[in-house]
């Protein structure tokens, strides 16, 4: 079976996401979570559905999950789930924001 890794940045965004919902309830937050590793399961088992989105990061694909945007790579075991982020974000400033602090 195919697999998906968590990438640093990733497990940053889960562990905010998780949060502001558990703010709500603490049983929709861990369920949110289960749905959302069996999407990552999905992008591991169909590495080429999300679209491409190389105008961020070459190679880098995104697959939509309710209000947020799994942004992921595939990899020769399945993916890497590299950032999940809200859908109302601005990506485009925050991917420049990290390809910026890269180059300095």
């Amino acid at each position: 079976m195919a697999k998906f890794t968590i990438a640093p940045a990733a497990e940053a965004d889960l562990d905010e996401i998780w949060h502001y919902i558990a703010e709500q309830a603490e049983q929709a937050a861990d369920k949110f979570m289960r749905d959302l590793a069996g999407k990552f399961q999905l992008l591991a088992n169909n590495r080429e559905i999300g679209r491409r989105e190389d105008d961020f990061i070459v190679e880098m694909r995104m697959f939509p999950f309710k209000n947020y945007h799994i942004y992921y790579f595939p990899t020769e075991e399945g993916v890497e789930i590299y950032r999940v982020l809200h859908g109302k974000r601005n990506i485009e400033e925050l991917f420049e924001d990290y390809i910026g602090g890269l180059k300095e």
